[in-house]
């Protein structure tokens, strides 16, 4: 069985106990050694954002209201999408041992990534919420919204992260690009700047990236504040399924050979 129901009953409820050790020792090796250990999920986007804005606004005369805003409100869903793929591409060999001396279902390995990340992300957010709700006071009615846009973007990065995961077992190769990729998708993706200054021949390709309806969704939660469109929600919701089934489709297809490759 694969999918959404498999991927919950084994993972969470069979081995709840297996996936939070390993989301814990997820979290605890990103902030080895550092004084401010999981603050640095919101310093390091904010220190971005702050940057940025400043050279848009500053020295290209970018008249967007609260850029800062909005360039936080694309880079932490965006950072949360790229780090889970980087380290979910080489999550299978770097727990070959754990897997080669006991029985588990393979899919926790990029699940406890995913999960790891989304809880800095949701620890980021959080911390710069207050910010939001200070520049646009509607978003308090926008947070059943956000929640959908935050399930919606996990299930499609747990999807693409069980793709990576199978796919870079296989080809080693994957990896050695996957940064270059994530870097051509990020400048491909509207998180620094607004559609409206894209060229109309290549707005195409921003319709055809699939990141973009979840970042137009969180950002209709955060920005907006009081209205949001009914298609961005039904793309949203429709792609991040079809992602998690393909991605679990093909996890499952591969995983019995991974054994013989890591």
């Amino acid at each position: 069985m694969t999918g959404v129901g498999s991927i919950v009953n084994v993972s969470f409820l069979i081995y709840k106990d297996v996936l939070w050790n390993l989301v814990s020792k997820n979290l605890k090796a990103k902030y080895a050694g550092s004084f401010l250990g999981m603050m640095w999920a919101f310093i390091n986007p904010l220190l971005l954002a702050l940057i940025i804005s400043f050279i848009f606004t500053d020295i290209f005369k970018m008249s967007t209201r609260d850029f800062y805003l909005f360039i936080l409100s694309g880079m932490l869903p965006w950072t949360f999408l790229s780090s889970s793929l980087l380290e979910a591409s080489l999550s299978i060999p770097a727990n070959a041992a754990l897997l080669k001396q006991f029985s588990l279902p393979r899919k926790i390995i990029p699940l406890s990534v995913v999960l790891a990340n989304f809880i800095l992300f949701l620890f980021g957010l959080l911390a710069i919420m207050p910010l939001f709700i200070i520049a646009f006071p509607g978003v308090l009615f926008m947070l059943p919204l956000l929640v959908v846009a935050l399930i919606a973007l996990f299930f499609f990065t747990l999807g693409l992260s069980l793709s990576l995961a199978a796919l870079c077992v296989n080809s080693r190769d994957i990896t050695h690009v996957l940064n270059t990729l994530l870097m051509f998708w990020l400048w491909m993706t509207p998180v620094f700047y607004s559609v409206d200054i894209v060229p109309k021949e290549y707005r195409i390709m921003l319709d055809a990236n699939p990141f973009q309806p979840f970042l137009v969704l969180f950002r209709a939660s955060l920005l907006r504040g009081t209205s949001w469109n009914l298609s961005e929600l039904l793309v949203s919701v429709v792609l991040c399924l079809f992602v998690l089934l393909t991605g679990s489709y093909l996890f499952s297809n591969k995983e019995n050979k991974f054994l013989q490759r890591i």
